[in-house]
Protein backbone atom coordinates (compact mmCIF):
# COMPACT_ATOMS: atom_id res chain seq x y z
CA UNK A 1 0.00 0.00 0.00
CA UNK A 2 1.43 3.42 -0.98
CA UNK A 3 1.06 6.04 1.78
CA UNK A 4 0.52 9.73 0.94
CA UNK A 5 3.59 11.86 1.45
CA UNK A 6 2.04 13.75 4.36
CA UNK A 7 1.50 10.47 6.20
CA UNK A 8 5.09 9.54 5.55
CA UNK A 9 6.23 12.82 7.07
CA UNK A 10 4.20 12.15 10.20
CA UNK A 11 5.63 8.63 10.53
CA UNK A 12 9.19 9.94 10.21
CA UNK A 13 8.54 12.61 12.83
CA UNK A 14 7.31 10.12 15.46
CA UNK A 15 10.59 8.22 16.02
CA UNK A 16 12.62 11.42 15.73
CA UNK A 17 10.68 13.24 18.42
CA UNK A 18 10.46 10.04 20.44
CA UNK A 19 14.30 9.85 20.50
CA UNK A 20 14.56 13.50 21.55
CA UNK A 21 12.04 12.98 24.31
CA UNK A 22 13.96 9.99 25.63
CA UNK A 23 17.21 11.98 25.77
CA UNK A 24 15.56 15.11 27.21
CA UNK A 25 12.73 13.99 29.44
CA UNK A 26 12.25 17.52 30.74
CA UNK A 27 11.37 19.01 27.29
CA UNK A 28 7.89 20.65 27.56
CA UNK A 29 4.94 19.51 25.41
CA UNK A 30 4.61 23.03 23.98
CA UNK A 31 8.05 22.83 22.37
CA UNK A 32 7.21 19.46 20.82
CA UNK A 33 3.90 20.76 19.45
CA UNK A 34 5.60 23.83 18.00
CA UNK A 35 8.22 21.68 16.25
CA UNK A 36 5.56 19.44 14.71
CA UNK A 37 3.51 22.47 13.58
CA UNK A 38 6.56 24.06 11.95
CA UNK A 39 7.43 20.86 10.10
CA UNK A 40 3.85 20.47 8.87
CA UNK A 41 3.71 24.11 7.73
CA UNK A 42 6.95 23.79 5.77
CA UNK A 43 5.71 20.61 4.14
CA UNK A 44 2.31 22.10 3.20
CA UNK A 45 3.92 25.16 1.64
CA UNK A 46 5.65 22.91 -0.86
CA UNK A 47 2.53 21.06 -1.97
CA UNK A 48 1.05 21.68 -5.44
CA UNK A 49 -2.30 23.47 -5.69
CA UNK A 50 -5.19 21.00 -5.22
CA UNK A 51 -6.50 19.82 -8.58
CA UNK A 52 -10.03 19.46 -7.14
CA UNK A 53 -10.16 23.26 -6.74
CA UNK A 54 -7.98 24.89 -9.37
CA UNK A 55 -9.56 23.31 -12.43
CA UNK A 56 -11.97 25.91 -13.83
CA UNK A 57 -11.62 28.02 -16.99
CA UNK A 58 -9.99 31.43 -16.89
CA UNK A 59 -12.22 34.32 -15.87
CA UNK A 60 -12.07 37.24 -18.31
CA UNK A 61 -13.05 40.67 -16.97
CA UNK A 62 -15.51 41.78 -19.65
CA UNK A 63 -15.82 45.29 -18.18
CA UNK A 64 -12.22 46.26 -18.96
CA UNK A 65 -12.69 47.11 -22.67
CA UNK A 66 -15.16 49.89 -21.83
CA UNK A 67 -13.79 53.41 -21.59
CA UNK A 68 -16.22 54.34 -18.83
CA UNK A 69 -17.64 51.94 -16.24
CA UNK A 70 -20.30 52.85 -13.70
CA UNK A 71 -20.32 50.34 -10.86
CA UNK A 72 -19.02 46.80 -11.29
CA UNK A 73 -20.27 43.26 -11.91
CA UNK A 74 -19.41 41.82 -8.49
CA UNK A 75 -21.24 41.32 -5.20
CA UNK A 76 -20.38 44.11 -2.77
CA UNK A 77 -16.72 44.67 -3.65
CA UNK A 78 -14.84 44.48 -6.98
CA UNK A 79 -11.70 43.24 -5.22
CA UNK A 80 -11.21 39.64 -4.11
CA UNK A 81 -12.58 38.92 -0.64
CA UNK A 82 -11.78 36.25 1.99
CA UNK A 83 -13.95 33.22 1.42
CA UNK A 84 -14.49 29.48 1.34
CA UNK A 85 -16.20 27.06 -1.03
CA UNK A 86 -17.60 23.53 -1.04
CA UNK A 87 -16.45 22.41 -4.48
CA UNK A 88 -16.13 19.02 -6.17
CA UNK A 89 -17.11 17.31 -2.93
CA UNK A 90 -14.40 19.06 -0.89
CA UNK A 91 -14.37 22.04 1.44
CA UNK A 92 -11.71 24.69 0.84
CA UNK A 93 -11.17 27.76 3.04
CA UNK A 94 -8.71 30.64 3.29
CA UNK A 95 -9.40 31.59 -0.33
CA UNK A 96 -9.68 34.86 -2.22
CA UNK A 97 -13.02 34.95 -4.04
CA UNK A 98 -15.37 37.27 -5.89
CA UNK A 99 -18.94 36.68 -7.03
CA UNK A 100 -19.92 37.93 -10.48
CA UNK A 101 -23.65 38.53 -10.05
CA UNK A 102 -24.22 39.39 -13.72
CA UNK A 103 -23.22 35.93 -14.92
CA UNK A 104 -23.73 34.10 -11.60
CA UNK A 105 -20.11 32.93 -11.39
CA UNK A 106 -17.76 32.36 -8.47
CA UNK A 107 -14.32 33.77 -9.29
CA UNK A 108 -11.19 32.40 -7.63
CA UNK A 109 -7.75 34.01 -7.48
CA UNK A 110 -5.05 31.33 -7.12
CA UNK A 111 -2.05 32.27 -4.96
CA UNK A 112 1.02 33.54 -6.78
CA UNK A 113 -0.89 33.88 -10.06
CA UNK A 114 -2.05 36.98 -12.00
CA UNK A 115 -4.93 34.98 -13.52
CA UNK A 116 -8.41 34.37 -12.12
CA UNK A 117 -10.49 31.23 -12.55
CA UNK A 118 -14.25 30.82 -12.61
CA UNK A 119 -15.51 27.76 -10.80
CA UNK A 120 -17.87 25.39 -12.59
CA UNK A 121 -21.33 26.16 -11.19
CA UNK A 122 -22.59 22.58 -11.23
CA UNK A 123 -19.73 21.59 -8.91
CA UNK A 124 -20.29 24.37 -6.36
CA UNK A 125 -22.60 23.33 -3.51
CA UNK A 126 -22.10 26.46 -1.43
CA UNK A 127 -19.62 29.24 -0.76
CA UNK A 128 -19.02 32.07 1.68
CA UNK A 129 -17.73 35.51 0.85
CA UNK A 130 -16.71 37.93 3.58
CA UNK A 131 -19.27 36.58 6.09
CA UNK A 132 -22.04 36.15 3.48
CA UNK A 133 -23.17 32.56 2.84
CA UNK A 134 -24.51 31.38 -0.52
CA UNK A 135 -26.04 28.07 -1.54
CA UNK A 136 -26.79 26.72 -4.99
CA UNK A 137 -30.46 25.94 -5.59
CA UNK A 138 -31.62 23.84 -8.51
CA UNK A 139 -35.04 24.55 -9.96
CA UNK A 140 -37.23 21.49 -10.43
CA UNK A 141 -40.78 20.86 -11.59
CA UNK A 142 -42.16 22.00 -8.24
CA UNK A 143 -40.36 25.33 -7.90
CA UNK A 144 -39.06 26.42 -11.30
CA UNK A 145 -41.88 28.94 -11.72
CA UNK A 146 -40.62 30.76 -8.63
CA UNK A 147 -36.82 30.35 -8.57
CA UNK A 148 -34.12 29.91 -11.17
CA UNK A 149 -31.18 27.57 -10.77
CA UNK A 150 -28.33 29.56 -9.27
CA UNK A 151 -26.73 30.94 -6.13
CA UNK A 152 -28.80 32.46 -3.33
CA UNK A 153 -27.60 34.25 -0.23
CA UNK A 154 -28.99 32.78 3.00
CA UNK A 155 -30.09 35.78 5.06
CA UNK A 156 -31.92 33.72 7.68
CA UNK A 157 -31.57 29.98 8.22
CA UNK A 158 -34.55 29.11 10.40
CA UNK A 159 -37.86 27.22 10.05
CA UNK A 160 -38.68 29.96 7.55
CA UNK A 161 -35.63 30.79 5.41
CA UNK A 162 -34.99 34.18 3.88
CA UNK A 163 -33.03 34.00 0.63
CA UNK A 164 -31.70 36.70 -1.68
CA UNK A 165 -30.94 36.33 -5.35
CA UNK A 166 -28.16 38.85 -5.98
CA UNK A 167 -27.92 40.08 -9.54
CA UNK A 168 -27.11 43.11 -11.67
CA UNK A 169 -28.17 44.17 -15.13
CA UNK A 170 -25.41 45.20 -17.52
CA UNK A 171 -26.56 48.23 -19.47
CA UNK A 172 -24.57 49.85 -22.30
CA UNK A 173 -24.76 53.56 -23.07
CA UNK A 174 -23.69 54.68 -26.53
CA UNK A 175 -22.31 58.22 -26.72
CA UNK A 176 -20.90 60.23 -29.57
CA UNK A 177 -17.36 59.02 -29.03
CA UNK A 178 -17.42 56.23 -26.45
CA UNK A 179 -19.49 53.28 -25.30
CA UNK A 180 -19.89 53.13 -21.52
CA UNK A 181 -21.41 50.44 -19.33
CA UNK A 182 -23.45 50.60 -16.14
CA UNK A 183 -24.14 47.80 -13.69
CA UNK A 184 -27.58 48.16 -12.13
CA UNK A 185 -28.49 46.06 -9.04
CA UNK A 186 -31.76 44.13 -9.17
CA UNK A 187 -31.91 41.83 -6.15
CA UNK A 188 -34.86 39.52 -5.43
CA UNK A 189 -35.99 38.16 -2.06
CA UNK A 190 -37.66 34.84 -1.30
CA UNK A 191 -39.14 33.03 1.68
CA UNK A 192 -38.93 29.27 1.98
CA UNK A 193 -41.58 27.74 4.20
CA UNK A 194 -42.29 24.00 4.50
CA UNK A 195 -40.31 23.30 1.33
CA UNK A 196 -42.11 25.89 -0.79
CA UNK A 197 -40.54 29.09 -2.16
CA UNK A 198 -42.39 32.40 -2.22
CA UNK A 199 -41.20 35.58 -3.98
CA UNK A 200 -41.49 38.58 -1.68
CA UNK A 201 -41.26 42.12 -2.98
CA UNK A 202 -43.67 43.89 -0.64
CA UNK A 203 -45.05 43.63 2.87
CA UNK A 204 -48.38 42.13 1.76
CA UNK A 205 -46.61 39.15 0.14
CA UNK A 206 -44.78 38.39 3.39
CA UNK A 207 -47.97 38.66 5.46
CA UNK A 208 -49.66 36.11 3.18
CA UNK A 209 -46.88 33.61 3.95
CA UNK A 210 -47.31 34.30 7.68
CA UNK A 211 -51.12 34.33 7.55
CA UNK A 212 -51.53 31.46 10.04
CA UNK A 213 -50.07 33.76 12.72
CA UNK A 214 -51.15 36.95 11.01
CA UNK A 215 -52.41 38.91 14.04
CA UNK A 216 -49.28 38.27 16.09
CA UNK A 217 -46.99 39.05 13.16
CA UNK A 218 -48.72 42.33 12.36
CA UNK A 219 -48.68 43.40 16.01
CA UNK A 220 -44.96 42.62 16.17
CA UNK A 221 -44.22 44.59 13.01
CA UNK A 222 -46.14 47.56 14.40
CA UNK A 223 -44.52 47.36 17.85
CA UNK A 224 -41.02 47.14 16.32
CA UNK A 225 -41.82 49.92 13.83
CA UNK A 226 -40.57 47.79 10.96
CA UNK A 227 -40.28 49.68 7.71
CA UNK A 228 -40.95 47.90 4.43
CA UNK A 229 -39.79 50.70 2.21
CA UNK A 230 -37.07 49.81 -0.26
CA UNK A 231 -34.06 50.85 1.81
CA UNK A 232 -35.08 48.83 4.88
CA UNK A 233 -37.19 46.10 3.32
CA UNK A 234 -34.58 43.33 3.47
CA UNK A 235 -33.64 43.87 7.11
CA UNK A 236 -37.30 44.13 8.16
CA UNK A 237 -38.21 40.94 6.30
CA UNK A 238 -35.40 39.03 8.03
CA UNK A 239 -36.52 40.32 11.43
CA UNK A 240 -40.18 39.47 10.78
CA UNK A 241 -39.33 35.98 9.48
CA UNK A 242 -37.19 35.39 12.56
CA UNK A 243 -40.09 36.34 14.83
CA UNK A 244 -42.50 34.10 12.90
CA UNK A 245 -40.02 31.20 13.04
CA UNK A 246 -39.91 31.60 16.82
CA UNK A 247 -43.71 31.43 16.99
CA UNK A 248 -43.77 28.34 14.79
CA UNK A 249 -41.25 26.58 17.03
CA UNK A 250 -43.38 26.97 20.16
Amino acid sequence: MKFPRVAGLALLCIPLFGHLAAGQAAAPDAALAAAVATAAQQYTAGLPLPSQLYNGPEYIDYAKPYKQVMGHQFFEEPTRQPGAVFYNGHYFNNLLLAYDVVHDQVVLSPPRSPLSLRLINDNVRSFSLNQHRFVRLVADSANRRVIDTGFYEVLLDAPVQVLARRSKRMQEHVGQQIVSVEFVPQDELFLKKAGTYYPVSRKSAALRVFADRGKEVQEYAKAQKLSFKKAKFEASLVQLAGYYSGLAAR
